[in-house]
């Protein structure tokens, strides 16, 4: 089944640009009976006592109402009269926060001393302060109304109402925003020395698999390839890694990091899709705007400064250069001159590529660990070897052969025979790992 979840947000901010203000409180001033000013019009059935002032903690202004029904029957907590237009339509928006309740809107008609018909009742949950939203639409020949809010099931505390306001439409609704399709790769891809995406301030609509996500945000990819990876930044859709995702939102630039933002639309396609294979990245190759976006991994990676600062550490596994691994989603305290296998998604930010691991899964010691190449020095010919290999140079005791990728094919304990056959391995390049007096040393051969 597919999820589409739709962004308030992004209704209100339409609704503003075609919208006049008839009605806005935030609950701050009260008058001497203890009664908000703006409310308790002449339809009002909640007691005074189940609706108090509280003066901290609130959001809009200096104070907000606790209102407390917890009856299953409804209670009608209305403003003072508000003029409108006849047949006008008005959009509600009611910032609150409560564990329990159901809340409905109505008016009454003040002008023909009629009720209009009560919307359908909406849940209040959560104690974070939520916007809920609803309509009214008014009769023709009505020009004053007392809006109402109607609630019921209310925990023994009640909620607490921060802020209200009516917007009426003045002319008819505007068409939905158009959004143009665009892959990945059309929204990252540019030849712009800036790195700016060239649909920049567009709305686009694209899919692609969720490979990491945190608190604000997650990224995207279609395929293990440059420019096919995006990072989005959401913080109301919370989707989770392996996710196929559909999203509409505004490519954005945020100091030269490409990111969509003011998400529209999510619709989860499917769950739990394998993601495509990081990209093996060194640590001069991942500074590049190809590859902002993407799952990579840098093997082999040596620490070459554990504290450099905010929960960074860098690393080098090409000579002369050294890149960035942070610590957005997990931080990890690595060791000064220890080898790692670090996989993550590479992330622009503070003017600098870096290489963002998920979890503990995305940090390993590599073969190597943190034994430096040339402690120990041996022969290994001929390389590359067709059957047969001989270590020479060095009493070596041990031989261990790995995958590039550090999967341990085999270990060999050795006396004075140093031959080592290696017919039966698939051809392809390998790691082979000696000891010998308490010193390692490690080189590569070619098996054809």
């Amino acid at each position: 089944m597919k999820k589409i979840l739709f962004s308030i947000a992004m209704l209100c901010i339409a609704n503003l640009s075609i919208s006049q203000v008839v009605f806005q409180s935030d609950l701050s001033a009260w008058d001497t009976t203890g009664n908000p000013t703006d409310f308790f019009g002449g339809r009002t059935s909640i007691a005074d006592a189940n609706v108090t002032e509280v003066t901290t903690g609130a959001v809009h202004g200096t104070s907000f109402a606790n209102v407390i029904n917890s009856g299953t029957g409804h209670k009608r907590l209305t403003t003072q009269a508000i003029t409108v237009i006849p047949g006008g339509k008005y959009i509600i928006n009611m910032w609150i926060a409560g564990t329990a309740g159901d809340l409905r809107v109505n008016y009454y008609d003040l002008t023909n001393s009629s009720y209009g018909t009560y919307t359908s009742y909406q849940t209040i949950s959560g104690t974070a302060l939520t916007m809920y939203t609803d309509s009214i639409t008014v009769p023709s020949g009505c020009t004053s109304i007392e809006y109402i809010m109607s609630t019921r099931n209310t925990s023994a505390l009640g909620f607490g109402l921060d802020s209200v306001s009516i917007f009426g439409l003045v002319g008819p609704p505007p068409p939905p925003p158009s959004y143009s399709a665009k892959s990945i790769y059309e929204i990252q891809y540019t030849a712009d020395v800036s790195g700016d995406s060239p649909y920049e301030d567009s709305l686009v609509e694209t899919t692609g698999v969720v490979t990491a996500a945190y608190r604000s945000g997650y990224w995207i990819q279609d395929s293990a390839a440059a420019w096919n990876g995006v990072y989005v930044y959401d913080n109301t859709n919370t989707p989770t890694r392996g996710d196929n995702v559909t999203i509409k939102g505004l490519v954005a630039e945020y100091y030269g990091l490409t990111q969509i933002k003011n998400i529209d639309t999510l619709i989860t396609n499917s769950t739990g899709n394998t993601l495509p294979a990081a990209l093996s990245l060194n640590s001069s190759t991942m500074k590049n705007e190809m590859y902002e976006g993407l799952l990579a991994k840098a093997s082999n990676a040596k620490c070459v400064n554990a504290s450099a600062g905010y929960g960074e550490w860098d690393y080098s596994n090409v000579p002369g250069d050294t890149a960035v691994v942070d610590d957005v989603m997990y931080l990890f305290t690595s060791t000064l001159g220890t080898r790692y296998d670090v996989t993550g998604v590479v992330y622009y930010n503070f003017n600098e590529y870096k290489l963002e691991p998920r979890d503990s899964l995305d940090v390993v010691a590599s073969v190597i660990t943190s034994i430096e190449e040339n402690d120990l020095k041996f022969s290994l010919y001929p390389n590359p070897v067709n059957s047969i290999f001989t270590l020479s140079g060095v009493n070596i005791e041990k031989a261990e052969i790995y995958s590039v990728n550090g999967k341990l094919i085999r270990a060999i304990f050795l006396n004075s025979i140093n031959n080592i056959d290696v017919s039966d391995l698939e051809s392809g390049a390998y790691i082979i790992k000696v000891t010998s007096n308490n010193k390692v040393g490690v080189t590569r051969f070619i098996k054809q």
